[in-house]
């Protein structure tokens, strides 16, 4: 039977706070889903980070005007050379987010071709950059196919992301790391238990609020960065704002992970991430650089990592960066992909996406001859 589909626009954020419902009913139907893509997530984000950005939130309906999928999207204005300015739509969350992707629980190829076709009628937008979206992903599987007539597309390789997958005991999970690494975790942990008479891991829910854990969290984590002479990521209030409200809301449905190593009941290490879906996503660590002879961050992980088998948790994502520190504990990895889309119907989109391609090749060339004189 034929069913008749159409898309509608969400353009302000009082229709946004409305999907709520909506929005992560579908999410928990779909394969894909991870705390970046909840709506909590990203409405806290938009109301933080929208900037002079504009929202455009794709809702596909049904014949029953029931939204069936939901593409969160927002349109970017951008410069080119100083000179020109040309507007890209892109995932509402980029930069914010470690994944980005399409709430859609039945991703078929007639969901992708009408966001497109919807899309193509439009005249606010130049270029669709649909980037961090895990190669994984039933999205990235579908819309490798959808290079045509109407549409040019560009595949572009993203960031590592190392993962572990847990195993069902510690014993097991240890047996697998390297003996020289084994030996070392082992090494550290009976210093630590050496020179302290008590060392625990306590979660945010061993503070008196999760304000006062978040507060000691940016301080183990910019403690380490001001020694070195650098911001760190919690240097703007902006942005501490944006994770205390995320905490808070994540701590109320039980997603928030900020667990913390702690000597004599002194933090020493703090490990923030997010616990969904039955995995544990590592965000962003803290450790105090007065305690590095430890090794705080490996045992803060290895004391996390059995609390996870512990809980039936099933993998520890390490997120976005191929740091070597990661392959440490992991051999395994996924990698994001990067998407770009321009509209082969539209002359300032192709006339752009020439001047782009041109002046980056241009500024490649002068850095590589300065480098290649002799």
């Amino acid at each position: 039977m034929y069913v008749l589909l159409k898309i509608s626009e969400i353009n302000n954020i009082n229709n946004f706070f409305q999907l709520k419902n909506v929005w992560n009913n579908l999410l928990n139907k779909c394969e894909d889903r991870n705390p970046f893509l909840t709506w909590e997530y990203l409405f806290t984000y938009w109301k933080h980070f929208r900037s002079d950005r504009k929202l455009k939130i794709l809702c596909i309906e049904n014949e029953n005007s029931n939204i069936i999928g939901i593409a969160p999207f927002r349109l970017s204005r951008y410069n080119f050379a100083d000179m020109l300015t040309y507007n890209v739509l892109e995932p509402l969350g980029y930069r914010g987010a470690d994944y980005t992707g399409l709430i859609i629980p039945e991703m078929q190829g007639k969901y992708i071709d009408l966001i497109l076709n919807y899309l193509d009628k439009q005249e606010d937008w130049d270029f669709i950059y649909l980037l961090d979206v895990p190669e994984t992903s039933i999205l990235s599987h579908t819309i490798m196919k959808k290079d045509n007539d109407t549409f040019k597309l560009e595949v572009v390789k993203g960031a590592l992301c190392p993962y572990i997958s847990l195993p069902s005991s510690m014993d097991i999970f240890l047996s697998k790391l390297s003996p020289s690494f084994r030996k070392n975790l082992k090494k550290r942990l009976r210093k630590l238990e050496k020179d302290f008479r008590k060392i625990e891991l306590k979660s945010y829910k061993d503070f008196s609020t999760v304000n006062e854990a978040m507060n000691i969290f940016f301080n183990l984590h910019q403690k380490r960065w001001t020694l070195k002479g650098m911001p760190g990521v919690f240097y703007s209030e902006d942005v501490r704002n944006f994770y205390v409200e995320v905490a808070k809301i994540f701590a109320e449905n039980e997603w928030l992970a900020l667990y913390f190593l702690t000597v004599d009941d002194r933090p020493i290490a703090a490990r923030f991430g997010f616990e969904y879906n039955f995995k544990m996503y590592f965000l962003l660590p803290g450790i105090d650089p007065d305690y590095l002879q430890y090794s705080p961050g490996h045992i803060m992980h290895l004391k996390v990592i059995e609390k996870c088998i512990e809980k039936g948790i099933t993998e520890c994502d390490f997120l976005k960066g191929g740091e070597p520190y990661k392959f440490e504990w992991t051999s395994s990895y996924r990698r994001n992909l990067g998407f770009r889309l321009v509209n082969k119907n539209k002359k300032r989109s192709i006339l752009f996406d020439f001047a782009i391609k041109n002046f980056r090749k241009a500024r490649l060339d002068k850095v590589l001859g300065k480098l290649l004189r002799f």
